[in-house]
């Protein structure tokens, strides 16, 4: 029945890429192909070597280690039998949790580039188990273990807290303060257009064009005749070619150039834009 679900679902998704790419699995391989990979499975270990400090923090990382722990012998019982009978409780719930989150890391570190935010669900699968091998491991101090671990979670959620504030958060914000004005000033305007840049993902997102690295632009087609291509390039920016590679880039074409002044940490924009010609 969730497998009957599950294909329900993705109907539409691959009645969709059929009609965009030609095949249902079509969106499956365009995304794998935009994946900014060096090597086939340089995401999976990208998750083994961020284990487990940027995955879910140091606790997080004890008790996903004690999830994997408690799987892998639910697994060995799967088949056994409890001495009533019946299979042994429980066995066959974690046995398909763990499985079902190392399959995701192993799956999404083949095909992607490695991404932490791209791996959520596993990582809460694999805690949730974790909690449950601890409880159980406790017995009759379960009470203790669990004020001590609640305490403890306390403690880290606090430091993570200051951490994000303070260490991760002002180098996107100060990014953000960069790229978002010049995408909302390169905002889709009913005709078809196109970014290059660095910062794809967010520039996208703010002028709702098709946004793109320059190596994705260089490796692509030609875009379609009439696309608005806007080549953007920041003071202190990154991935970005220099002034005569984008001549060659642009060459037998007429660009407009626009400049925008330092609004965050990238320094002022340069926005050379073009009609493609197809």
């Amino acid at each position: 029945m969730a497998g009957g679900v599950v294909l329900a679902g993705l109907v539409p998704h691959f009645v969709h890429a059929t009609q965009v790419t030609g095949s249902p699995l079509g969106l499956v391989f365009w995304a794998t192909s935009q994946a900014e990979r060096q090597f086939v499975g340089d995401g999976l270990l990208y998750y083994l070597a961020i284990f487990p400090y940027r995955l879910a923090g140091d606790l997080g990382g004890v008790l996903m280690a004690a999830g994997l722990v408690a799987a892998y012998p639910a697994v060995r019982r799967l088949r056994r039998k409890g001495a009533g009978g019946e299979p042994v409780p429980g066995a066959r719930r974690r046995a398909f949790l763990g499985l079902t989150s190392v399959l995701i890391f192993v799956l999404l570190g083949v095909a992607t580039d490695g991404e932490p935010r791209f791996v959520y669900l596993p990582v809460v699968l694999l805690t949730v188990l974790g909690v449950q091998a601890l409880a159980e491991a406790a017995g009759e101090q379960r009470r203790r273990l669990l004020a001590a671990v609640g305490v403890l979670a306390l403690l880290t959620a606090a430091g993570t807290a200051r951490v994000v504030a303070h260490g991760a958060m002002p180098g996107p914000t100060g990014q953000a303060r960069s790229t978002v004005p010049v995408a909302r000033a390169l905002a889709h305007d009913g005709d078809p257009c196109l970014l290059v840049t660095g910062y794809e993902p967010e520039t996208g997102w703010y002028s709702g064009c098709d946004a793109v690295t320059y190596r994705q632009y260089r490796a692509a087609p030609p875009p379609a005749a009439g696309t608005r291509v806007a080549f953007i390039r920041y003071a202190h920016g990154r991935h970005q070619p220099g002034d005569r590679a984008l001549a060659e880039l642009t060459r037998g074409l007429e660009p407009t150039v626009r400049r925008f002044p330092a609004t965050g940490v990238l320094g002022a924009a340069t926005v050379v834009t073009v009609r493609a010609r197809g």
